[in-house]
């Protein structure tokens, strides 16, 4: 039979429960701070994809217009691709549930949840 008095086992009971709860905050914190980590990177990854999209856009815009420079003239030509990248980004604006919404956040609630 144990010596222990009920007192004694009480104090030790309280006491693991202190190191238990000091050791459960502090993998809530590790836990956030990953998650944190995470999600910082990916909205910086998505900050430079989008500089370079944009910068890309640009290009291909500008592309597209010496391109049909040939066929309708100089200042037809830029409102012509000008053209095409609205009806583009009206496509993107139509399925923006689909394409961009959804899977942000299911990488979200991916990166939340693990």
């Amino acid at each position: 039979m144990d010596n222990k008095t009920l007192l004694d086992q009480f104090k030790d009971l309280l006491a693991r429960s202190k190191d238990w709860a000091t050791l459960e905050l502090e993998y809530a914190k590790l836990s956030a701070a990953e998650k944190l980590t995470l999600l910082a990177g990916l909205a910086c990854t998505g900050a430079v994809c989008l500089l370079f999209g944009i910068t890309a856009l640009i290009m291909f815009g500008i592309s597209l217009a010496f391109l049909f420079k040939e066929i309708l003239g100089f200042a037809l030509s830029f409102l012509a691709a000008g053209g095409c990248i609205l009806v583009l980004l009206g496509i993107i604006y139509a399925f923006k549930e689909k394409i961009i919404i959804n899977p942000i956040a299911k990488i979200i609630t991916k990166i939340l949840l693990k």
